[in-house]
């Protein structure tokens, strides 16, 4: 990261904190420091302070001297990573609404089991400033934003990377398989990476004491502490870091791992699991349709005149090529064979329709928001469909992974092109 370093001047400006005083009382003040400049955007005092006790009490962490000395660095660069995310978003036009951020409030509440309304009042009570949170779930919000917009449509694949995966997925069966869950403090060239490493140890005590891993988790992720990954992929040993798998290897379900200290991070890790790898049959996720389309009526009272109409057209088909030849005359134009297809892609109307059906016979006309539509099963393969399910789902890994790169890429890039001012660390 480029920093540009200039003489320490504090910018100061005079806020008042105390509304409450009586009118007689003189007015307190609070002195904010400016602690760091992001291409014109400052960082202030207490942008640091309002984020490290969030951190503080979301996390269970000591409340003291020692603890937040800890985290100061390492805070600063979560703010001024928001501040450049943040700088892109805007160049790019992204928005976040409030009701978004309301929602990820909600969201919270509810995993809590606390009554909607009361968690900014809670933090509040806690000393946490009212727009703490709210600011860095506004943060997450854009840096999903980011993800989808400019750095998953980086992601390229090809067929031999996928080949070449699948082929070692095959030749795997029987051997040991793991689930893992990560949570990841990055080091960074403002923290001292042993004050690192003090957090990540003071949290895996909390969460060995408290047996609270994925509530710890989510509010590190929240806070910004740190990323939490928990996997929903079973994982073999040629898939995991080799110093990752020796701290997971002989771990018990749910035991958490020492400290995993790598050159760039320190990660604490929990074995969801471990099996012997066994090929999952995934043929019946798959599904062989055409899709015969059809516009809806301009006129609503035409509708159920319309279904009845197509119905009639559909109903005596018996094949895939018989419904191609209808779609050449009749609809929209936009009939076609899709081909194979992962069910869960499918929108939830099709697949109930699908589920009644047998091969070449096509479904009732099913009644959607941008159309009518009628589906056929063209052919039901289960070698075929398995090869499918089994590429699709080696596809969605790698995709996964090349984003994560690719997103820890565009962040050091955002860095080493922004003219960034550090007056504090």
């Amino acid at each position: 990261m480029f920093l540009k370093m200039v003489t320490a001047i504090f910018f100061i400006i005079i806020f008042n904190i105390n509304n409450s005083l009586s009118q007689d009382e003189n007015s307190k003040i609070e002195v904010i420091s400016i602690v760091a400049i992001v291409n014109d955007d400052p960082i202030t005092i207490m942008d640091l302070n309002s984020r490290i006790q969030l951190i503080i009490v979301s996390s269970n962490l000591p409340n003291n001297l020692k603890t937040r000395k800890s985290l100061n660095g390492q805070v600063i660069q979560s703010l001024i990573n928001e501040k450049l995310q943040s700088q892109a978003a805007e160049r790019l036009g992204i928005r976040v609404t409030d009701q978004e951020i309301t929602n990820n409030i909600t969201f919270i509440e509810n995993n809590n089991n606390m009554e909607n309304g009361k968690l900014i009042e809670a933090l509040l009570m806690n000393g946490v400033p009212r727009p703490a949170l709210p600011t860095r779930l506004k943060a997450n919000i854009i840096l999903e934003k980011l993800l989808q917009q400019v750095i998953r449509p980086k992601v390229l694949i090809n067929n031999n990377e996928i080949k070449n995966e699948y082929n070692n997925y095959l030749s795997n069966e029987g051997k040991n398989e793991y689930k893992f869950s990560e949570i990841t403090f990055n080091f960074n060239n403002l923290s001292k990476n042993t004050d690192i490493i003090l957090i990540a140890k003071q949290i895996r005590k909390k969460i060995i004491e408290e047996n609270n891993f994925d509530i710890m988790a989510e509010r590190i992720n929240e806070n910004g502490t740190g990323t939490y990954k928990k996997s929903s992929q079973w994982r073999l040993k040629n898939n995991i870091d080799s110093k990752t798998y020796d701290k997971i290897k002989n771990l018990k379900k749910n035991d958490i791992s020492e400290l995993l200290l790598l050159n760039t991070r320190v990660s604490i890790i929990r074995l969801d699991d471990k099996r012997k790898f066994l090929i999952p049959d995934l043929s019946k996720t798959v599904e062989d349709i055409f899709v015969l389309s059809f516009d809806l009526p301009i006129n609503k009272n035409k509708t159920n005149s319309l279904l009845k109409e197509i119905q009639n057209k559909t109903i005596s088909l018996k094949s895939c090529n018989e419904m191609l030849a209808l779609a050449k005359v009749e609809g929209n134009k936009k009939g076609r064979h899709i081909g194979k297809v992962l069910l869960k892609d499918l929108p939830e109307y099709f697949i109930e329709k699908i589920n009644n059906i047998e091969i070449n016979q096509p479904t009732a006309p099913i009644l959607a928001k941008d159309g009518i539509y009628v589906v056929m099963i063209c052919e039901r393969d289960n070698e075929l469909n398995q090869e499918f399910a089994l590429k699709e789902m080696i596809k969605a890994n790698i995709i996964t992974r090349s984003t994560n790169i690719l997103k820890e890429r565009y962040l050091l890039d955002l860095n080493r092109k922004a003219l960034i001012d550090i007056r504090m660390q």
